[in-house]
């Protein structure tokens, strides 16, 4: 009592509390002191003091009781510190798979405290050491507590020695019951169990902790392991034995214990019983489908069956037919086996140590189910019906499907094989299938299907959800790269600019999430994410961040909708070309090996442009439906369709053909215009409709006319597309004539004749003497003013024509093209005696056909004699001698021009413009003319 009132008395000072409300620090000598002390003790002096005992660090061995009689024969501090250095690494083997059973002696987990105050079996034998509390009432009110003696009895007073030892409890009170009903006459006594005896047991072999431990008389076999604090990692849970007096008693299996709750081995132990843990014989490690996946301990002659109890048997989705069991072979080598947990031969294989047994999960696919996806009111996954057709499914437009789906437009995915991947399209109006049901509009389904509807034109149904959506994706994004976003008010903007401002609209698949505008609606206030080395992230690296992230994301969710139950719910929001796009990756992956991609597209005037997949059924009609119809300003007249083909057995070079077809015929029935992979169909716009790109054709091609022309088209295209040229046409005379040069052609001849106006006017004024009449000057400029100009390009056609892109040019409003018929004459023009054409002959010079035009007149420039070509271009003759052009400088269709000799004009230079302005428009309008 003195040691116990010393150190209360230093635990009271250790937790006083000042009047500053600070702590005094314990010294390691008090705290040392404490822990001396039994638990119960401990926490009724934190309770008196207000302390908390898990802040101090404070602890007493795991073998403490509240009597503290439980204690191991070897020192305290010895056990504490082989604890602390025999304590695994929690981080180390949380990877490790866990062996069955090990749990249970966790020091971290269990809560196990030997047996003092428990209630004593029947069973249970008095020995040395036992206390028994005797309670005497009636006419005398005594109370004993009486000890059993070495030699085995107790001593009641007035009674003498009574012989106890080997009795059990029960026969005890019998006995005393008895002895003082017959020598104290109306004396009861009530009989009850009071401090228990303490017996030694002797824990061996691959305990934790073995060694001598001091146990109630009450402790049991898994007691005393759990005083030795369990078995070490080679110890065998399964063959536990206990021995006494040299002879084997008991057997414990503590798996018994575990999964059968047998504990017919966990006896009572008695002063001097060793128990010893004998060394684990293997283990077998069981993963995947499994209740329980763990490394069990295996005994001799134990199956596959067994071992599987063992772990709780398999779970509903697992595969049970195709198990793997990998074990060594003879050569301690791995090997495989094959195991099917559904035959008894298998289940009754023996195992052996070292075996590892993976019992994969099933398919996820659900057999006999169909999908229904997009903008449908349920959503989902429905269960398949013999001679199920889209009536079955689809029930009502009104009830089953949204106010933006398009009844017109639905698709059918089908895998004909379900060995293979591939998947085949077919495509349906719901409106015709439910307006005559049971006919082939109400298509027949087929286990697997699924079937996509779609929103009118590329229409949405409530688009916030999928922004909701990308905004929790994003913030778990952020939260798992430990990023922290201080608001997320303005993400529901950005993430709906990401998913609508794209190329899908114009249904480029390629890259239909790129060109994305940024707006500046984002402040800095709000973006406070950091960088993991927690370096502030500027505005503009947060934006490109988000548009990074949304882009991949938005990809998988699309690629996902198909497959994914969950992501099947969001499709009803999604746009025409947003919810096709997953069906247009899998056709084109399935294009391989030469084959080509079942994949069509449509472009100009129809409400949703782009590709579609080639379903086994299309047409040209269906596909006007899929792409939403035309516009009302199309061309129901004529559209192009574009075919490419190319036979790869024979390695032959791209052909590319273009049919006209008539849009009117093909809505109304009356022609049917089949597809075939890859076609391009181009619905073209009325000219009336708006302000076009127009550009007119003339003369020798095979469908002369006018043809719209899309922004950065070139001539070459406009060519092929008006059926190239005829074999008549003459390609070097060809005239090209555009709006603007037309304008500027005319403001450069009201300069040039207001020019010529005012030298007439300065000559006429003059002392000098003209050889010009002012009055003929003047009808000349009239006549000037009055010349329209043609406003010709001179183009390289023949070049274009070949291919030569370097030649090529775009196109614009208002071009117009004239190829005019073969031209086999030489024309002479000018100040010649005879202004003439002659026909074309080889190995002729220039000199040959201005003799055949009369020779020159008086006025005419000799020197300044040029060549304009059938193309517009002009060739100037050798500086020397013009006779120097020969036969081999002049072509078919060449004009041979003899201009005024200046000089003679009163020095009148303009002249020499006017005259070329006359010859050269003179040139084009022959070549227009001859139409």
């Amino acid at each position: 009592m003195k040691r116990v009132f010393l150190l209360l008395t230093l635990v009271a000072a250790l937790f006083c509390i000042e009047a500053a409300a600070q702590v005094m620090s314990p010294s390691p000598a008090m705290l040392e002191q404490l822990k001396k002390l039994p638990r119960a003790e401990q926490e009724k002096i934190a309770r008196q003091y207000g302390v908390n005992l898990d802040a101090l660090n404070v602890a007493t061995s795991a073998n403490a009781t509240a009597d503290n009689n439980n204690q191991p024969l070897e020192p305290q501090t010895q056990r504490v510190n082989n604890r602390k250095t025999e304590q695994p690494d929690l981080e180390q083997d949380s990877a490790k798979v866990e062996r069955f059973g090990m749990a249970m002696f966790d020091e971290q987990k269990s809560n196990f405290v030997l047996p003092s105050s428990m209630p004593v079996p029947d069973s249970y034998q008095l020995g040395a050491d036992d206390t028994l509390l005797l309670q005497l009432y009636g006419k005398v009110n005594q109370q004993y507590e009486l000890m059993v003696s070495r030699e085995g009895d107790v001593h009641i007073p007035e009674l003498g020695n009574i012989l106890v030892a080997g009795l059990t409890f029960p026969e005890v009170k019998l006995l005393i019951k008895d002895r003082i009903s017959q020598a104290m006459l109306g004396v009861n006594v009530a009989v009850s169990m009071g401090k228990l005896r303490t017996i030694n047991v002797f824990i061996a072999g691959e305990a934790k902790y073995p060694g001598t431990y001091n146990l109630s008389a009450l402790s049991s076999v898994t007691q005393a392991l759990f005083a030795a604090g369990g078995v070490s990692d080679i110890g065998s849970l399964r063959q536990i034995q206990v021995r006494r007096q040299g002879n084997l008693v008991a057997e414990f299996d503590l798996y018994a214990l575990l999964l059968q709750g047998n504990a017919a081995g966990d006896i009572l132990l008695q002063h001097g019983d060793v128990v010893f843990v004998t060394t684990l014989a293997g283990m077998v490690q069981v993963e995947g489908e499994i209740r329980r996946p763990a490394l069990f301990e295996i005994k001799q002659g134990e199956t596959v069956a067994d071992v599987l109890a063992m772990a709780g048997g398999i779970k509903a989705d697992a595969y049970a037919n195709a198990a793997i069991l990998e074990r060594l072979n003879a050569q301690r080598q791995r090997e495989l086996l094959d195991l099917n947990l559904t035959t008894k031969q298998d289940l009754n294989r023996a195992v052996k140590p070292g075996d590892f047994l993976k019992v994969n999960a099933v398919s996820p696919r659900v057999n006999n189910q169909i999908a229904l996806l997009g903008a449908v009111v349920r959503p989902g996954t429905y269960a398949y019906q013999s001679g199920m057709r889209i009536s079955d499914l689809i029930r009502s437009l009104w009830g089953d499907l949204h106010a933006s789906a398009d009844p017109d437009y639905a698709l059918i995915l089908r895998q004909p094989n379900l060995a293979e991947p591939e998947f085949t399209v077919l495509q349906f109006s719901v409106s015709s299938a439910l307006g005559a049901t049971g006919s082939a509009a109400d298509v027949a389904l087929a286990p697997g299907d699924k079937v996509l509807v779609f929103n009118y034109a590329n229409d949405t149904y409530q688009r916030q959800e999928i922004n909701r959506y990308f905004a929790k994706q994003y913030l778990k994004h952020q939260q798992s790269a430990q990023q922290n976003i201080g608001s997320m008010q303005d993400f529901n903007l950005l993430v709906e600019q990401v998913l609508s401002d794209t190329s899908l609209q114009q249904g480029k698949q390629a890259s239909f999430i790129a060109d994305i505008k940024i707006r500046d609606n984002l402040s800095a206030s709000q973006l406070v994410e950091r960088k993991p080395d927690f370096t502030p992230l500027s505005i503009e690296e947060l934006r490109y961040e988000q548009q990074d992230w949304l882009k991949g994301t938005f990809e998988d969710f699309l690629s996902q909708t198909l497959h994914d139950k969950a992501l099947m719910q969001l499709t009803p929001h999604l746009t025409r070309r947003e919810l096709l796009y997953p069906v247009l990756v899998q056709l084109k992956k399935q294009a391989r090996n030469g084959k080509q991609p079942n994949v069509v597209s449509i472009t100009g005037d129809v409400i949703v442009p782009g590709e579609y997949p080639l379903a086994e059924n299309t047409d040209l009609n269906r596909l006007i439906i899929a792409a939403g119809g035309v516009k009302a300003s199309a061309n129901l007249q004529r559209a192009e369709l574009t075919r490419y083909w190319r036979d790869n057995t024979l390695n032959e070079p791209l052909e590319v053909t273009h049919l006209d077809v008539s849009l009117a015929d093909v809505l109304n029935g009356s022609e049917v215009v089949t597809l075939q992979s890859r076609d391009n169909v181009n619905v073209f716009a009325r000219a009336d409709w708006n302000q076009a790109r127009i550009v007119e054709i003339r003369g020798e091609v095979s469908f002369p006319g006018r043809y719209p022309v899309r922004n950065g088209e070139t001539l070459s295209s406009v060519i092929a597309r008006a059926g190239g040229l005829n074999n008549g046409a003459f390609i070097e005379g060809a005239v090209f004539t555009r709006e603007m040069i037309k304008e500027r052609e005319k403001l450069q001849m009201n300069k040039l004749a207001e020019q010529l106006k005012a030298d007439v006017a300065t000559r006429a004024l003059s002392a000098e003497k003209s050889l010009v009449n002012p009055a003929d000057a003047i009808a000349m400029v009239n006549e000037l003013q009055k010349q329209e100009p043609v406003g010709r390009f001179v183009v390289d056609l023949p070049a274009i024509v070949s291919g030569n892109d370097s030649a090529d040019l775009e196109v614009e409003h208002g071009d117009i093209l004239y190829v005019p018929r073969k031209n086999t004459a030489i024309t002479v023009v000018g100040e010649v005696q005879h202004a003439s054409s002659h026909r074309f002959k080889d190995g002729m010079s220039l000199e040959y056909y201005l003799e055949q035009a009369g020779g020159f007149r008086k006025r005419a420039d000799e020197s300044g004699i040029y060549v304009i070509r059938a193309d517009g271009s002009v060739m100037l003759p050798s500086s020397n001698r013009w006779f120097a052009v020969t036969s081999e400088q002049l072509t078919p269709g060449d004009t041979i021009v003899v201009p005024l000799d200046t000089e003679y004009k009163d020095s009148l230079s303009l002249w020499t413009q006017v005259t070329q302005i006359f010859y050269q428009s003179a040139v084009a309008l022959a070549a227009i003319s001859s139409l």
